[in-house]
């Protein structure tokens, strides 16, 4: 199969770039339409073996199937079709960008092209990944995409880098809230990948630019720095989408030690990424020394961790398909690198930092909720927000003399079984409902405490009417109800007054 190259992804009249934006709008080529179609919740969630359902949806003639079957199924097309489905433009265009390829009377795609919000987002294809280019591999839309996506703070920045950017859907995504983006990538494949979709979705307040890490921004100063860099943990250097190059996680290290030059007083950098866990030493006291002198405040969420061996397997499944010959012989490889190294697991997640210079800086590092409902970057400033207040509490004196109020997204849910008395409460559990949507068991006590928590009321005056409750004194109690509250406030269940 011919490959893109490089230098190809451009339209030769720029007036192509508009009028291919109008043929996807005008054929309804969005998000909603073509999963109305496919009938799929989202695209990450097709599948190579849903081709035949697929084929058979988008079966009728009109441009919207022929566009789905063209650049998501990526099946061979009919020419005439093709140039139908593509009017006003001419498909010579297409051919000559490096876009779709022909062969004899059938149009194929040279390149994914994926509605994604309201953007229309080019990358490659995934059987580049078996070819002998695929080290320039440009990866799309995937899993990790979403997370970061999901996770990213939206609060208005003037200036944004994208660090890594491949595609660029984190640079277009963060341009609706910047003044400005800058998206670096060190493979030049991505940066043109980038600065055509750019192009293709009108962002000219978006620049894109070649080189290593912050290489090309050096001096520059940024009130967000997103990242979601080649992060996979292996003994490889095969694909630079994947493969940092670095031993073990140091491009992470990397990414950590040197960002904070780059950020401005207040600014933000997330990366989503991967670290290891080394036998015998827990991962946060780990990591923490990673932010010693960085001048950051740092929160670790840690979404999971995978032992050594379904780490390797995981990884080496997803891009060495064409070679199962060669599997025994890379997973030994993979397992005689992590053992070397010391690895027994791989934690994964989001790191943010914020650049927080003139005091002593904090570390949190926790286990993510099992799941987060819609956008979470609110919820994210929130965390930090509520960390800060609980710095300021030097002691439990202050925290019993303070007021909170309980979060309105705060849900209890109770399961109670049958007895002689009546139902009788089994367990009572405390969730939230959007964002990170924390949850645990509680007693009847801390839920009524909660109930309670008005904004006016002072804590410590909560503390006795628990106490009385439990005909207790409450110093007996005062040690454990506090770190309770502290539990509860930093999980965003309780909320200082003003916050």
């Amino acid at each position: 199969m011919k490959m893109l190259k490089t230098s190809e992804l451009t339209f030769k009249d720029p007036g192509d770039f508009t009028r291919l934006r109008d043929v996807f709008e005008k054929a309804g080529y969005s998000d909603k339409g073509v999963l109305d179609v496919i009938g799929v919740k989202d695209f990450p969630s097709m599948k190579g073996t849903d081709v035949p359902l697929l084929l058979r949806r988008t079966k009728d003639n009109s441009p919207l199937n022929t566009l789905i079957r063209l650049f998501l199924i990526e099946a061979p097309c009919n020419m005439d079709a093709v140039k139908l489905a593509v009017l006003p433009m001419k498909l010579e265009s297409l051919v000559e960008a490096g876009i779709v390829q022909m062969d004899g009377a059938s149009v194929t795609a040279a390149v994914k092209l994926m509605p994604y919000k309201n953007f229309h987002i080019a990358f490659d294809l995934p059987c580049m990944l078996q070819s002998g280019s695929r080290k320039n591999y440009v990866m799309g839309i995937g899993s990790s995409t979403l997370t970061l996506a999901n996770l990213t703070i939206r609060k208005q920045s003037r200036r944004t880098l994208d660090l890594g950017a491949g595609c660029g859907i984190h640079a277009f995504l963060a341009a609706g809230h910047s003044g400005s983006v800058i998206a670096t990538d060190l493979n030049p494949r991505a940066v043109r990948f980038a600065e055509f979709n750019a192009r293709l979705n009108n962002l000219s307040h978006v620049q894109c630019l070649e080189g290593d890490l912050f290489g090309p921004v050096k001096g520059e100063k940024f009130d967000l720095v997103v990242s979601n860099p080649p992060f996979v943990i292996s003994p490889e250097t095969q694909y630079i989408y994947r493969d940092g190059g670095m031993e073990g996680d140091r491009i992470t290290q990397k990414i950590i030690s040197e960002v904070p030059e780059f950020l401005n007083e207040g600014g933000y950098c997330q990366i989503l990424c991967n670290w290891a866990e080394l036998r015998g030493q827990d991962w946060k006291d780990r990591l923490h020394k990673w932010f010693e002198g960085t001048g950051c405040d740092a929160w670790v969420l840690r979404s999971e961790t995978l032992d050594a061996e379904t780490y390797a397997l995981t990884w080496i499944r997803h891009t060495e398909k064409a070679e199962t010959g060669q599997f025994p012989q890379q997973f030994q490889k993979w397992m005689d690198y992590y053992e070397t190294q010391g690895i027994a697991s791989m934690g994964a997640g989001l790191i943010t930092l914020r650049r927080s210079g003139g005091r002593l800086n904090w570390f949190r590092a926790d286990d993510a909720p099992e799941k987060m409902q819609g956008p979470c970057g609110d919820d994210i400033v929130r965390g930090f927000e509520l960390r800060d207040f609980l710095e300021t509490i030097t002691d439990d004196s202050m925290l019993l003399n303070s007021q909170f109020r309980i979060s309105p997204e705060a849900r209890l849910e109770r399961q109670s079984k049958p007895s002689s008395e009546g139902w009788l409460d089994e367990s009572v559990r405390l969730r939230l409902a959007t964002g990170l949507t924390y949850s645990g068991n509680i007693d009847h006590f801390v839920a009524n405490m909660l109930i309670k928590c008005n904004g006016q009321r002072k804590l410590g005056d909560l503390m006795n009417d628990m106490a009385q409750a439990l005909q207790t004194d409450a110093e007996k109690i005062r040690a454990s109800f506090c770190s309770i509250v502290r539990h509860l406030v930093e999980r965003g269940f309780l909320l200082p007054p003003n916050s």
